[in-house]
């Protein structure tokens, strides 16, 4: 494959053979060049994750884990890859575990995920080195930490970090632990391909909603254009974009040139996180929004840790309160004061990223926030009353 081939992973790509007399210091030296970073949300660059793995295992068991489990239930990424080229992963978990030294990998996948499931079941049939595990459902099930102790028959809640997986991961041994996308694209960046694209999950007020794959930096304008653009039944025009999944940050429709990056995601108040782009229209609330996403956050959140586990539920309550018209001015900076203690202090992404809900409605919609503070009435005529009291519980500023 020439070193200018951009490569793509749902469009029928060609699985390379399995190389058994890899290199492994050449191999991570090939990932490093080629800038590959991790698909799975926070873009960790694979080559480091390879490389601290290999280390720790030197003379130690070491295992791999293709993390498959598309936690956020609108982007099913993961089982749309395997669906369609579960080969492509497999090679991918093959070459991880040659690298690092590993026997023996997991393949972790959501409990729904029927199709994936089958379809790699058919390229792993007869062999034992690589294993198929089921996840519980639910959200913090794909967490990288809390599906360690899944694998280990515990329940799915996340651990203090450090130490990271790659020193004391699975049963406390050098663990790689990568999502399946990311593993796909080893073995084509190790023939010289371009890992220049990322899998989306195009949602909401669109035509045709579904998985797609973009390159990276491509404007979120023209992500929603390949859904075939916006289109409302109820002729609403588009208000947001929500970008990152249950935990990540809603744009103004006005963000539209914000590319789908890492950086640019970050500097805009968001995340790739699940892949999720989501087109949010015009009848819809940004106070009630956000409320009905901490509500979500809340009832999934594993809940072993106090500054998720009680921040959640209190945004949700104070949002709540605020779209019942409940609220007054001091709720604002009450909300991000919560975010930034939940940010510093959570011990896994979940209630780390969160804040981000806050941050950007507050910033790019504060007329909603204001309408029901000020006027007491919500700006698009749809909140209903959720709660008759404040929710408050301590002292406010």
């Amino acid at each position: 494959m020439p070193a200018s081939t951009a490569a793509r992973l749902l469009e029928g790509t060609r699985v390379p053979a399995l190389d058994r007399g890899l290199e492994a210091d050449a191999a991570i030296a090939r990932i490093a060049a080629s800038g590959l970073r991790g698909r799975g949300g926070a873009g960790f660059a694979l080559a480091d994750k390879l490389r601290a793995v290999r280390a720790n295992a030197a003379g130690r068991e070491a295992y791999v884990v293709a993390n498959a489990y598309d936690a956020d239930p609108d982007s099913p990424l993961a089982r749309t890859l395997l669906e369609g080229n579960a080969e492509l992963v497999v090679r991918g978990i093959e070459i991880a575990m040659l690298i690092t030294g590993a026997t023996h990998a997991f393949l972790y996948l959501h409990p729904e995920a029927a199709g994936a499931r089958s379809a790699a079941e058919g390229v792993l049939a007869g062999r034992d080195d690589i294993e198929i595990t089921l996840g519980p459902g639910g959200f913090m099930g794909g967490e990288e930490s809390a599906l360690l102790n899944v694998l280990e028959s515990k329940r799915a809640m996340a651990r203090q970090r450090p130490p990271y997986p790659a020193s004391q991961g699975y049963l406390m041994r050098p663990t790689l632990v990568s999502s399946a996308e990311t593993l796909a694209w080893l073995p084509l960046v190790l023939e010289g391909a371009k890992a220049e694209t990322k899998l989306v999950s195009v949602t909401g007020i669109v035509a045709s909603p579904g998985v797609y794959e973009v390159p990276l930096g491509t404007t979120l304008g023209d992500v929603l254009e390949r859904a075939g653009g916006v289109r409302s039944l109820s002729k609403a025009e588009l208000k947001a974009i929500h970008v990152g999944g249950p935990t990540g940050g809603l744009l103004s429709e006005k963000r539209r040139s914000t590319r789908l990056d890492y950086e640019d995601l970050k500097a805009a108040g968001t995340h790739i996180g699940s892949g999720q782009v989501r087109a949010v229209g015009t009848d819809v609330c940004m106070v009630r929004e956000a409320g009905r996403l901490f509500a979500y956050l809340a009832k999934e959140s594993c809940a072993i840790c106090v500054p998720c586990r009680v921040g959640t539920k209190r945004v949700q309550g104070i949002l709540e309160g605020v779209s019942s018209s409940l609220g007054r001015d001091a709720d604002l900076p009450w909300l991000t004061e919560l975010g930034d203690h939940m940010e510093q202090f959570s011990l896994c992404g979940f209630g780390i990223t969160a804040p981000s809900i806050i941050r950007t409605t507050l910033r790019e919609f504060p007329d909603d926030y204001r309408a029901h503070i000020s006027e007491g009435k919500c700006p698009t005529g749809t909140c209903t009353t959720l709660r008759a009291r404040r929710y408050e519980t301590m002292v406010q500023p």
